[in-house]
């Protein structure tokens, strides 16, 4: 961790140990339920912007058929899980080397989302996981931003605040080649706005 980092976590540590005490593991474990029951049985998966490995070890409790493996730009902070670091544009594995391949609110860091969901779909034999953020105006632009910041800031890690609406996403997958196979309903991760401005697509080549 570089001194820039420190001194934020310092400033900021009231609101950084609510977040990675109270709010993180609430939060990234009803995450990973969702993403452990679509990832199926016994694949190997890869988690694009693993960061620390937490969400992909939670991931594999619920479902411990699965072999993940991290994949990120920076190594900020020790890892959970195996992690490959990368210059965030061509992913160092071959065609088709993961039998799912998913990314949770990791797309919105990257100002080129169509570039890592082309490199996704190309590293993973079938299936393409996407849980990220969804802008509907600029209200709710606004509080996005916010909560990017809040968990982010204090741990070194880049925000671009590139929240692309809902039919934005859509022309993404479309364009790229992706189509959706499945976007469960009834999602709770906390303050009963999960659904609308934080959907999960479950994606097919």
């Amino acid at each position: 961790m570089n001194l820039k980092t420190l001194v934020i976590r310092l400033v900021m540590f009231p609101s950084v140990l609510l977040y990675e005490r109270v709010f993180n593991p609430f939060y990234k474990g009803r995450v990973a339920r969702y993403i452990a029951s679509l990832c199926g049985n016994g694949p190997r998966v890869l988690d694009v912007g693993c960061d620390d490995g937490f969400l992909a070890a939670m991931v594999v409790k619920f479902n411990p058929s699965l072999k993940i493996t991290g994949l990120d730009v920076q190594a900020n902070r020790p890892s959970k899980i195996s992690r490959v670091i990368y210059d965030g544009m061509n992913m160092p594995f071959p065609d088709n080397s993961f039998d799912v391949v998913f990314a949770v609110d990791a797309l919105h860091h990257t100002k080129d989302i169509p570039l890592v969901l082309r490199e996704m779909k190309r590293v993973s034999k079938r299936y393409v996981i996407i849980k990220d953020q969804t802008a509907r105006g600029l209200f709710s632009k606004l509080m996005l931003c916010i909560l990017d910041i809040l968990p982010n800031l204090p741990n070194g890690v880049k925000c671009v605040f590139n929240y692309p609406s809902p039919k934005q996403w859509k022309a993404y997958f479309n364009d790229v080649g992706l189509k959706v196979a499945q976007q469960p309903g009834g999602l709770n991760f906390g303050f009963g706005v999960s659904e609308k401005y934080s959907p999960i697509f479950k994606l097919e080549k």
